[in-house]
């Protein structure tokens, strides 16, 4: 049971921008500030990375929902490859609720511990 290679180039190719641009702006928003009229503020790219970063992300989910359709389903019937797809399904629904989660939380603290399991798990899944 193999995905077409063209799914397959998709997936990969999104995953990689999807990661550059969180790595990216991850990056920019820690370690680069410029000076401003008023002090150290962020790098304009900060920005356009993270808003880059959340459309990419809705098209990888979008890609990963294809998958789940016939890939998926037919490796679980058949048995085949269920620890590593159980894991990737696994670390993509992390990331998934956890960057709904950056929008959507309201307690600082909460919004900083899920900030750190994002990007945490972001790299990992890199």
């Amino acid at each position: 049971m193999k995905m077409p290679t063209w799914i397959r180039a998709w997936i990969y190719s999104v995953a990689s921008l999807c990661l550059a641009s969180g790595v990216l702006w991850l990056i920019l928003h820690n370690f680069v500030t410029h000076e401003g009229e008023f002090g150290p503020e962020p790098h304009p790219l900060e920005h356009i990375m993270l808003v880059s970063h959340g459309c990419i992300s809705l098209l990888l989910v979008w890609l990963l929902g294809l998958i789940f359709i016939v890939h998926i389903k037919r490796g679980w019937q058949k048995r085949q490859n269920r620890t590593t797809g159980l894991i990737i399904s696994l670390m993509s629904l992390i990331l998934m609720l956890s960057g709904l989660g950056l929008y959507y939380l309201g307690s600082e603290q909460l919004r900083m511990n899920t900030a750190t399991l994002h990007w945490g798990f972001g790299l990992l899944a890199g």
